[in-house]
């Protein structure tokens, strides 16, 4: 019995982290960009910069920000340019609540 609660909770995991993934896809326009927490704000906006984007919105963490293109391919050319991570802006709570 615990090989199958076992098996259970691993098809449980799995699927948590699918959905995670679907939703943190980044898709249209505009994306979170995470650079290196050692960045500064300008270099957070080079990255988007040389990715050919648009600075939109930052929150506190200054390596955190929302960036927007819509040239296709955006995402792709923000790792290139040294993004560490690029997520949804959806995630970005903060930006749709105003705060």
């Amino acid at each position: 019995m615990p090989a199958a609660g076992v098996t259970v909770s691993a098809y449980f995991v799995f699927s948590l982290v699918l959905v995670a993934a679907v939703i943190a896809r980044p898709s249209g326009p505009f994306m979170l960009v995470v650079t290196s927490p050692n960045q500064s704000a300008e270099g957070n906006m080079a990255v988007i910069a040389k990715a050919g984007g648009r600075f939109v919105w930052a929150g506190r963490a200054p390596w955190i920000s929302v960036a927007q293109s819509d040239e296709p391919g955006f995402a792709e050319r923000l790792f290139d340019a040294g993004a560490y991570l690029v997520l949804n802006h959806d995630l970005a709570v903060g930006c749709r609540e105003g705060k």
